[in-house]
């Protein structure tokens, strides 16, 4: 082969690695992370004193999954969920506190939020015009001995219009939002109402408020 051939084989190799760079460029990582305010919530307050206990687990979930043709996908709500769970605490109760583990406390019982499962469509995979994310929460319920008394689980629905977002990690992002604050709608409420609730409201009527407990922490 002479040197002029040559001259002409290596660009064109150069030019092929590109292109299979651009191609798989396609396939690239989509990593959402939430990271908003949320709203306090107008709703009646409860009496209940609440010990919410936010796990390491919660404020770590991340979903991850691989979709063919179109890479990986990474939904970090972890990160959210104590700022998520102040809000939602401000309006639903009289007196909260936090906490990161199940123990005995002064409250009148402990609410242990989980994300028990999260989904997520895309327009690409649903032949819609919107980004889905399913969440479903769990929220085991203590007393202030921490014995557990029952679980409670809530579903959370959130979607995004495409032709508002540039591309799916925007598009992600607005619909897992959604998702949490349809959490924070539906738990405000709910929560008096719900079978397993009113069983541990029930239990815990008798633990009476004080003002030195409502300004203390678990």
């Amino acid at each position: 082969m002479s040197n002029a051939m040559i001259a002409l084989y290596r660009p064109s190799q150069w030019l092929l690695a590109v292109a299979l760079l651009i191609v798989g460029s396609g396939c690239a990582s989509n990593r959402i992370a939430l990271d908003a305010d949320f709203p306090v919530p107008l709703v009646a307050q409860s009496s209940t004193r609440v010990a919410i206990v936010i796990t390491p687990e919660l404020q770590s979930f991340v979903h991850n999954e691989k979709i063919a043709k179109r890479g990986d996908y990474s939904i970090n709500v972890g990160a959210v969920q104590k700022r998520l769970f102040n809000r939602l605490a401000q309006g639903a109760f009289n007196a909260h506190a936090f906490t990161d583990t199940v123990a005995a406390t002064t409250y009148d019982g402990l609410l242990v939020p989980n994300i028990a499962e999260l989904q997520f469509a895309t327009p690409a995979q649903s032949r819609t015009d919107y980004y889905e994310v399913w969440m479903r929460y769990r929220f085991d319920l203590y007393d202030r001995d921490a014995v557990l008394l029952g679980s409670w689980d809530l579903p959370a629905y959130g979607k995004a219009n495409e032709t508002n977002y540039k591309n799916d990690t925007e598009g992600l992002y607005a619909a897992a939002l959604a998702a949490c604050r349809d959490m924070a709608a539906m738990f405000s409420l709910n929560f008096n109402t719900a079978q397993p609730v009113q069983s541990w409201l029930s239990a815990t009527a008798d633990a009476a408020p004080t003002t030195s407990d409502a300004n203390t922490t678990p």
